[in-house]
């Protein structure tokens, strides 16, 4: 994908303009932050990078390029770029920085955006190409039946059944857990708060964190399913083969030691809501790079664990589950099942690309 004319590459300035103009709405004269990994750490290909950076100059703005230290810590966000955001209209990240803080307050009055197309080839896919507007309107009108909803339900074929109240904050004058800048391509929506969740959720093949990896090792492999409950949100016991419940125990052990969190805390989960998220790596090497973009997918459901504040330090997965929402099927063997009722086909259809959000939810490798 290197020559201006290659099909592939006009497809790709197509994803990168649906970033810019219909995400984070720029306009010529406007002034963007441009938020790039260190050049031995990145995990962008540079061509995508580049093709964004382009695309903003030729748009009539005026770009800045900075490559800060990523952090494991929000609190350790870069002063540098902190400063830098409240003089510039967009601060756009192409960097795991925004990833980690996408829960934190940031600086500045200006947009702040986290693109999570990290190749060009995902900036020339349906990822990224599908209408942003579209995608908005979608996810608003799921958040606002999620937050008048009372009761949720997840289960999958490996034996997961949870349930609890949708207990947001802001009901009783509080705050929910927003994020605090937005995402490209859509992905999800803003974590369901498990105060109330009972019952219980089936593990298998890994624990990964939450956001960025604080201690080592960050991730835990197993063989086994183990069956872990959970009342009022907190894990009670776990249930399965001795040498797996050991290892996932002593795994729990070491990193709320580690970083002094709440061990044993069920936060929050969220699914996702993008079916065109796909994963073609080698998941087994490249767990963060996998988890990193494929919570957006329908096929996956994750909930954030041990820790008081999201994205917590340990994160559960769920494949392929059903969910169910005041007893209304929402998501259902990895497809986002809620598209297909009549109002939401309604607002589908008047889309050109709409119904090409009914087929099936893409490959994420697992």
């Amino acid at each position: 994908m290197t020559s201006s004319s290659d099909p592939r590459h006009q497809s790709a300035v197509a994803g990168a303009d649906n970033l810019l103009l219909q995400c984070i709405r720029i306009k010529s004269g406007d002034t963007v932050l441009l938020v790039l990994e260190p050049e031995d750490k990145t995990i962008y290909d540079d061509e995508a990078g580049e093709i964004i950076q382009d695309r903003i100059k030729e748009l009539g703005c005026s770009v800045k390029v900075v490559r800060p230290h990523l952090i494991k810590d929000p609190k350790d966000f870069p002063e540098s770029v902190a400063i830098a955001m409240q003089q510039y209209d967009h601060t756009l990240f192409l960097s795991r920085i925004g990833d980690y803080a996408r829960f934190t307050a940031l600086p500045g009055i200006g947009s702040r955006t986290l693109c999570y197309a990290r190749t060009a080839e995902m900036l020339a896919s349906p990822l990224s190409g599908v209408c942003h507007q579209l995608m908005s309107t979608l996810l608003k009108k799921l958040e606002s039946e999620l937050m008048a909803a009372k009761i949720w339900r997840i289960d999958c074929e490996l034996g997961t059944d949870i349930e609890g109240t949708f207990c947001w904050p802001s009901l009783k004058n509080g705050i929910d857990d927003e994020f605090s800048l937005g995402l490209f391509p859509v992905t999800t929506f803003k974590p369901v708060p498990c105060g109330t969740a009972h019952g219980q959720v089936a593990l298998s093949r890994w624990l990964i964190p939450g956001a960025a990896a604080k201690i080592e090792p960050p991730t835990l492999s197993f063989d086994d399913v183990v069956n872990v409950e959970v009342q009022q949100g907190t894990i009670t016991a776990m249930h399965g083969p001795k040498k797996s419940v050991q290892r996932i125990t002593d795994f729990y052990d070491f990193v709320s030691q580690q970083l002094s969190v709440a061990r044993d805390r069920v936060h929050s989960w969220h699914a996702g809501i993008n079916p065109f998220t796909y994963y073609r790596g080698d998941i087994d090497n490249e767990l963060e790079r996998w988890g990193a973009i494929s919570f957006a997918s329908p096929r996956y459901l994750h909930f954030h664990t041990c820790g008081d504040v999201p994205p917590g330090e340990i994160a559960w997965s769920v494949f392929n589950p059903k969910v169910q929402v005041d007893g209304e099927t929402f998501w259902e063997d990895g497809q986002f099942t809620w598209l297909q009722r009549k109002d939401n086909l309604e607002i589908l259809s008047g889309s050109k690309v709409g119904g090409t959000l009914l087929e099936t939810s893409q490959d994420i490798g697992t």
